[in-house]
């Protein structure tokens, strides 16, 4: 019956009219609408890139950097710090976010630890660590059912880790927040520096996962300013940077069960996944006397640690580039992530794109919500979305 009603729906004649008002077909038409829009009603949505500045953290942007609550939205300081209302309304945010169809959301800092505590907190690393992280689980206390957090730390500073082994080590946080890069010009640092290591290794024993992000200022910034073209070109080539540092420096081989996720489609790293194995092929092979410390040290084909430690969210919004982060990591590590806050686009954006452009309704499921749970502590952060973690 299905077949024959399906044959008919579709011929474009008089009588297809004729067909689709008869009551068994609009019966049936009927039951589809009201069962998609009970499964999209109750469907589980967990996005796992979100930025909400709290109440405590905007009072910091009025003391110290000249946020004015009494002048229109948007405002911009400096070159690159633009403050919206989904940023810094929280009630407002978490309105778009209800109405959008996320049930939860992982907030996140970004990792900017450095420019919080230089301009905004103007307080020490560690302070300013305990401060970030007070003022996310104030958010989840009070949404309880819709926030969870990461624990904010310092990569390269090893003092951060007794702020974030309690939260851990008790569960309370799902992943760490970290970013690519700290300084800037001749003074930035990667994360493949040996300053980094303790990082990896209590990431690896802890099995928990390394949220990263690029910094409000990326590499290249100077070359950067106009066009806001530092967001749109030199964050993700600050991730791809760093991504290829990792893989070259060898910390996916000594750390081999370490899981990292990075944040916008992985930067700017699909386009560049084939050189990178290429280049890895080649490097100074066959070349006399090559430069030891330039030599690289992973042991498989780069493009080989996107599907063992590498996992990338859907914030694009690009159906080419979701595509592409499905082939180069496997729908197992792609995860649903909107940056929505900063970046003042309604996540039903990002909801959007994965549903018109991923067929399967099991992989989409496992984009927006299983994924994140097999990967994340959400069945501690949030266990009402633990036990109903159904939905299309």
């Amino acid at each position: 019956m299905s077949v024959v009603l399906s044959d008919r729906v579709h011929n474009r004649t008089d009588y297809r009219t004729h067909v689709i008002d008869t009551p068994l077909v609009k019966f049936i038409r009927d039951f589809e609408e009201f069962r998609m829009i009970q499964s999209q009603a109750t469907r589980s949505i967990i996005d796992t890139h979100r930025h909400i500045f709290g109440p405590k953290l905007r009072q910091k942007l009025v003391e110290n950097i000249g946020f004015d609550d009494s002048k229109p939205l948007p405002q911009v300081f400096g070159d690159e710090m633009f403050f919206y209302r989904e940023s810094v309304d929280v009630d407002y945010s978490m309105e778009i976010q209800r109405q959008s169809g996320v049930t939860l959301c992982v907030n996140s800092y970004g990792g900017e630890v450095e420019t919080f505590a230089q301009h905004v907190i103007k307080a020490s690393t560690v302070d300013t660590l305990q401060f970030l992280n007070d003022e996310s689980f104030e958010l989840r206390d009070r949404f309880p059912d819709e926030v969870a957090c990461m624990a904010n730390a310092h990569a390269l500073e090893e003092s951060s880790r007794d702020v974030i082994d309690p939260l851990i080590s008790n569960k309370d946080a799902c992943c760490i927040s970290i970013t690519t890069s700290y300084g800037a010009g001749s003074d930035q640092i990667f994360l493949d520096s040996a300053k980094a290591e303790w990082l990896w290794e209590y990431a690896q024993a802890k099995d928990v996962l390394v949220h990263i992000h690029p910094p409000l200022v990326a590499i290249g910034a100077v070359a950067m300013q106009q066009y806001r073209l530092n967001e749109a070109v030199g964050r993700p080539f600050d991730t791809a940077l760093l991504a290829a540092r990792m893989i070259y420096s060898g910390v996916f081989d000594k750390y081999p069960k370490l899981k990292v996720l990075f944040v916008h489609m992985g930067g700017a790293l699909a386009p560049v996944v084939c050189r990178l194995d290429w280049n890895w092929d080649l490097n100074y092979k066959g070349i006399q006397n090559p430069p030891i410390h330039k030599v690289d040290k992973n042991l498989r084909k780069p493009s080989e640690y996107f599907k063992s430690n590498i996992y990338v969210d859907t914030m694009g919004p690009s159906a080419t580039c979701l595509k592409a982060m499905i082939e180069m990591c496997g729908v197992d590590r792609v995860l649903f992530g909107t940056d929505f806050g900063p970046v003042p686009m309604s996540p039903k954006v990002h909801i959007d794109l994965v549903d018109e452009t991923i067929t399967n309704a099991e992989d989409r499921k496992k984009m927006f919500s299983t994924n994140a749970l097999a990967l994340l502590r959400l069945q501690y952060a949030a266990p009402p979305l633990a036990v109903g973690a159904g939905g299309q």
